[in-house]
């Protein structure tokens, strides 16, 4: 979806009331709201019960607002401040009248406003001439119908980007050079998916007659173009604005699922994750790059895309702090409680968190009054079995830390879209007794099916992994299938593995070089800025060499690992290489070191990503990569340990996916995705 934020854009918002829905979440613990938060002001809108008679695909954007108005709430928005529009109160005159009475009265100049449509996009016939492709792109509200008829209704009430533009500019104008607008737009126009496996928000059908289409079809596509963010009448008076888009203009936008298996837009559950974990001073771009990194696990087709001012801090630097520590906001008994923290802070089930007397600042230094094990996540609440009973008065007084990181339990969605009695059915049904982490038909993050004569793997996102002729033995078939749909499940599940450890701050950056090509020695540096595309994401062609280069921002000498994530799952330890042991790879505080190896980009397509892992003790998975898992039996190294499970080997087999813990603090992790064109 385009939009341009002085010229035209796109955005979107949900609510439960006839006008503006007050939200009541988890409630906010005494003393984390300061005198900024009554001067943040949010505006959500969320589609996705259409009316049938509409044509619209029902989807699951009203899940993006309670992630969203929680996360908002923790970083110091109040409840009252947020406004939420939501499926049939979401038609173009609501959203209009909540935009023009109930948020432009409350702000005022200096003032902080996040703005975000969850819903479907769909491209306009142009109606003034100003795109390249003929058609604009506008948000659909509640009562815009899906399809075209000529005298009947032709797009009326859709909110084109040229009209958001105007309300953006408003109240851009409104809030002033020391105010701050952030406009996130989860939806797409670009598709409605292929093979309805999970729901895409858009569609490719335009809103315009059947003449007009044909006209523009041989039209180049209207990219995205470099935001203005001053006409000439306003330059100076404006607030400035940044806009992040869940995929690019062509892009099919997907849902995924959260931790509990219900649907959410991609670009939500990334956001709300990240944003309630960052630290107070992150720039929208360092934000982004997070986010970034969080979708090419979750949705790997789409390139979530990001415009205006980004090396500004986020909202304006209004944000409250994150809290150094989390609070029991339930007392179920002496051995339960509940705090206030759940799998957008990035807990996960089997996860040790220790309650410790008020005013512990270094847990590490102190005994906790309890250690409570993660039993059941919700996104902004863990329920904790505690391995010592409290009372309530001693639980609700705690102050609570992670001991232990769990990153998830290796479990994959298997959905055999296969008739009964189908020979390829009946022999994956056999080989996956010894799998209890494959649940069938539940939350299905890969599909099986029958297309002609072939067979083919599908992950969620409409993403081909594998073809095959279905005429092959059944048996071996369902080996390949195995094999495959555990690759993905392994690739997944490394891809979100995020840790931070400020002592271990290690971080890597791609060097593109260029080599004689005779002596195949360097023959100097290329600038990265020309890798980059006007969105920011890095590109790589096959055949381009690079070298990496590492520094230790952290206080304490640590040793680093390289793994690579290819397009295709495979995984790769690129650091340490053959024929040199980890302990070579160690960078002292403060120190930046080259890496001597070049490296170069090979096939296949797609997005690619790296992941340097710092320890403060050297660590091998090499061994385990080449033997699959198999060689983590006799290592005592909880790292090793969990590498080898994500092999899916017999240990974690056994233990029904349910992967080992690591130690608060013992790793860094630094992910970085690019694309191989």
């Amino acid at each position: 979806m385009l939009i341009h934020p002085t010229r035209k854009r796109k955005q979107s918002i949900t609510c439960i009331s006839t006008l503006v829905l007050l939200i009541m979440a988890l409630p906010v613990l005494t003393g984390r709201v300061n005198a900024q938060a009554d001067r943040k002001f949010a505006l959500l809108i969320g589609i996705g019960n259409y009316p049938p008679e509409g044509g619209w695909q029902r989807i699951n954007a009203p899940n993006d607002l309670f992630v969203m108005t929680d996360a908002l709430q923790k970083r110091g928005f109040l409840p009252e401040n947020i406004m939420i529009l939501k499926d049939q109160y979401a038609t173009r005159e609501g959203i209009l009248n909540v935009w023009r009475q109930g948020l432009l009265p409350k702000v005022q100049s200096g003032d902080v406003v996040y703005f975000q449509f969850s819903g479907h996009g769909q491209q306009v016939a142009d109606d003034n001439g100003d795109e390249l492709d003929g058609y604009d792109e506008a948000i659909v509200p509640y009562n815009s119908p899906l399809r075209y008829e000529a005298g009947v209704y032709q797009g009326e009430n859709l909110i084109r980007d040229d009209e958001l533009n105007n309300l953006f500019t408003d109240l851009r104008r409104r809030l002033g050079p020391a105010g701050n607008l952030m406009v996130v737009i989860d939806a797409c126009h670009s598709g409605t998916g292929t093979r309805g496996m999970e729901p895409a928000r858009g569609t490719d059908r335009p809103m315009a007659s059947d003449g007009y289409v044909k006209s523009t079809a041989t039209r180049p596509t209207d990219g995205f173009a470099a935001p203005q963010y001053d006409d000439g009448s306003g330059a100076g008076v404006m607030a400035p604005m940044v806009a992040y888009f869940g995929s690019a203009q062509n892009q099919l936008n997907f849902e995924t699922r959260d931790e509990q298996g219900q649907l959410i837009g991609s670009l939500t559950y990334a956001l709300g994750k990240k944003l309630s974990q960052a630290p107070v001073n992150v720039s929208y771009r360092g934000l982004f790059e997070q986010v970034r990194t969080e979708m090419s696990a979750i949705a790997p087709r789409q390139q979530p895309q990001a415009e205006g001012m980004l090396d500004q801090e986020l909202l304006g630097g209004r944000l409250l702090p994150k809290p150094a520590y989390w609070r029991v906001v339930r007392w179920d008994h002496p051995g339960a409680v509940g705090v206030d923290a759940g799998w957008v802070a990035g807990l996960n089930e089997g996860a040790v968190l220790g309650l410790f007397p008020p005013e512990t600042r270094n847990p590490a230094a102190a005994t906790p009054l309890a250690r409570g094990t993660v039993s059941a996540v919700l996104p902004f609440q863990a329920t904790l079995t505690l391995d010592r009973e409290l009372t309530q008065q001693a639980a609700q007084d705690a102050w609570v830390y992670v001991l232990e990181q769990n990153f998830g339990a290796l479990q994959l969605g298997l959905s055999l879209q296969l008739p009964a009695g189908h020979p390829l059915r009946d022999a994956m049904l056999n080989k996956l007794t010894s799998y209890p982490m494959i649940r069938l038909d539940q939350a299905p993050d890969v599909f099986l099916v029958q297309s002609a004569n072939d067979i083919q793997i599908i992950a969620r996102g409409d993403l081909l992994l594998e073809s095959f002729s279905a005429s092959m033995t059944p048996g071996v078939a369902a080996e390949r299938v195995l094999r495959r749909i555990l690759a993905y499940a392994q690739a997944k599940y490394l891809r979100q593995m995020e840790a931070q450890n400020p002592t271990l701050n290690v971080r890597f950056d791609l060097i593109p070089v260029q080599l004689d090509s005779r002596t195949l020695r360097e023959t100097g540096e290329l600038p990265i800025q020309n890798k980059l595309d006007a969105a920011g994401n890095l590109h790589f062609r096959v055949g381009d060499v690079f070298r990496v280069r590492v520094t230790n921002q952290g206080d304490k000498a640590a040793y680093f690992t390289l793994l690579d994530i290819q397009p295709d799952n495979v995984i790769n330890v690129l650091i340490p290489p053959e024929g040199q042991t980890p302990a070579e790879f160690r960078v002292g505080p403060g120190q930046t070191v080259d890496v001597p190896r070049h490296f170069q980009i090979g096939p296949p397509s797609g997005v690619e990503m790296f992941k340097l892992i710092a320890t403060e003790q050297a660590v091998d998975l090499r061994p385990i990569e080449v033997s699959r898992g198999t060689a983590t039996r006799s290592n005592n190294n909880p790292l090793e340990t969990l590498f080898g499970q994500t092999f899916f080997n017999e240990e974690v087999r056994t233990r029904g996916g349910k992967t080992v813990n690591l130690a608060a603090g013992s790793i860094h992790i630094q992910s970085f995705n690019f694309i191989i064109d």
